[in-house]
């Protein structure tokens, strides 16, 4: 059993001590998470400004020796980068950072000083997450940069061969999904001659690389409007709207329709949305993924690939597989694992905080 030691305050970290009085660390305290403390420090030290600038000035330097910093990357992923609560990804010149916790939400004015440090030059956005922001009971915060400091209101981004619009403050994340960038790379790669299926296409990122990369045609499924024309301007702007085809319906619809029409595609891609945040609905939520799974594999052309995934962070890798196994075997589809996969290295993954890795995925092929 653990104490805090100190008057509250949601500004002010409180220092932690076990039952016996022993020093365990310091972290904000939030009255209304599950998660009532979040240690920002097991050392004896303040938490302050100072220790928001040199993590995130670590952070940084992590990525910089591992060749991460591109034209978006993500230098900030919470508790894997020793600030639980925080996110921050980069756009060219614009840092964008969301505040996930009540006592980031207060301390944000430190966040904006470390970024302002590190990159002088740059413009600063604060995109917080409304859903994480009524859990910890902070009013959310969406600012971006004047649209005078941006084209047109957005951002063109490079990420290998393909160009992507980022619209900061509409859409989903913090406005791209950067932690599929190495798996959209690696099935773009295996797309040569095949006719596409992305599923949940969201702004159509597998798509457009895998017809930049010498796909025959591609058709994207969404449900979302906003999604569909974020995928309609990507197609665009990469010069590949004649070989794509944008399709409005639920995809467990969507996929039932093409399989009832013997439609079949070399590579299909499933990159649904969390279908359970909470660790009671994952029964729920596995059904859901057998059920897409079993639509994907029969989709398939012999030897065609299928990418699937799920951002569910209590399916565990484990309990992911399992479901596509099961998913196989009722398809009467016969796989080979050509890799498993995970988040962008710009996301790392703790050993000992399992709750850093969230995105679990599969490359199948059919044989």
């Amino acid at each position: 059993m653990a104490d805090l030691k100190g008057s509250w305050s949601a500004s002010v970290a409180l220092e932690v001590t076990d039952a016996g009085g022993r020093y365990l660390g310091r972290g904000f305290y939030s009255p209304r998470s599950s998660l009532v403390c979040r240690l920002l420090t097991r050392a004896d030290e303040a938490v302050d400004a100072g220790l928001i600038r040199r993590r995130l000035a670590a952070a940084l330097e992590y990525r910089r020796a591992a060749s991460l910093v591109t034209a978006a990357y993500r230098l900030c992923w919470s508790e894997a980068d020793g600030l639980p609560g925080l996110v921050v990804d980069r756009y060219g010149p614009v840092s964008v950072f969301q505040c996930l916790t009540l006592g980031i939400a207060r301390n944000a004015d430190w966040v904006r000083e470390a970024l302002t440090t590190l990159f002088p030059d740059g413009r600063i956005a604060r995109l917080d997450d409304p859903t994480a922001a009524r859990i910890e009971g902070f009013d959310a915060v969406r600012e971006s940069p004047p649209e005078a400091d941006l084209s047109g209101g957005e951002l063109i981004i490079e990420e290998g061969q393909a160009r992507f619009a980022v619209t900061l403050g509409a859409g989903q994340k913090t406005g791209l999904y950067l932690d599929q960038r190495d798996n959209r790379l690696l099935t773009a790669g295996m797309a040569r001659g095949r006719r596409v299926l992305d599923a949940f296409c969201y702004g159509g990122g597998f798509a457009c690389h895998a017809l930049l990369a010498g796909a025959e045609r591609a058709l994207l499924l969404d449900s979302s409007a906003d999604a569909l024309a974020l995928a309609g301007r990507n197609l665009a702007l990469n010069g590949l709207e004649t070989r794509a085809e944008l399709r409005d319906g639920n995809a467990f619809d969507g996929l039932r329709e093409l399989e009832a029409r013997g439609e079949r595609f070399g590579l299909v891609v499933l990159d649904p949305p969390p279908f359970t945040r909470r660790k009671d609905a994952v029964e729920a939520a596995a059904r859901g993924y057998k059920e897409i799974n079993i639509r994907g594999l029969r989709l398939l052309e012999r030897g065609g690939r299928l990418a699937t995934f799920s951002c569910s962070h209590h399916v565990t890798p484990a309990m992911f597989e399992e479901i596509c196994r099961q998913a196989a075997g009722d398809a009467g589809v016969r796989t080979r694992v050509l890799a498993t996969l995970t988040q962008s290295r710009d996301h790392p993954v703790i050993l000992t905080i399992p709750e850093s890795r969230y995105l679990t995925g599969l490359l199948l092929e059919s044989t």
